[in-house]
Order: C-alpha cells, then sequence, then structure tokens
C-alpha cells in the first residue's frame, strides 16, 4: 500500500511585479508536486491573461511582455483533471 499526501493549495492573493525582487512573481506553493495541473487567470472583463498547464513558471503579471494594470485579476486551479477547480482573485500592486 503506498499512500500519497498532497498539501493543500493556497494560491497568494497578491503580488508586487515591480522588479524590487520581492514578490515579483505569483507564485503558489506545492503546485509543482502536481503534473497535470492547469492554471488560468483572467481579467475583470473576461480575456485570458495567463496560462499555464503543468506549473513551469510563475505569473509575472505581463500579457504578451507588456505590464498589466494594477488590479484585481481572477484564477482558476485545475489540480487533475478529476479534480474540483480552485477559484479566487489576485491583485497585482506596484
Amino acid at each position: 500500500i503506498s499512500i500519497v499526501v498532497t498539501p493543500p493549495i493556497h494560491a497568494p492573493n497578491a503580488f508586487s511585479p515591480n522588479n524590487d525582487g520581492i514578490n515579483d512573481t505569483w507564485q503558489i506553493p506545492y503546485l509543482q508536486f502536481y503534473a497535470n495541473v492547469s492554471v488560468q487567470v483572467y481579467n475583470r472583463y473576461g480575456q485570458l491573461v495567463f496560462t499555464s498547464n503543468g506549473y513551469n513558471t510563475a505569473w509575472d503579471g505581463k500579457l504578451n511582455e507588456k505590464d498589466l494594470p494594477i488590479g484585481t485579476y481572477y484564477y482558476i486551479i485545475k489540480l487533475t483533471s478529476k479534480s474540483a477547480a480552485i477559484s479566487g482573485s489576485v491583485t497585482i500592486l506596484k
């Protein structure tokens, strides 16, 4: 018998991509343990601004290499194809 323990996922609710070296990316602890995780981030108009299949790169607050404005964005995280989605909001601060 093998037992697999997966830590709970708690996404930070804010980050500050201002290149000061502190909280410059939206890093979600433990996502690297889920091989098929998908992360999607949308702006308030429903436009997809970030997507990741497998969590190889944390979001840097940019869309097409351009800084996104300060504000609240909404995310959906699917850990596996069979798990319920985790959703919430994250705020970009400067």
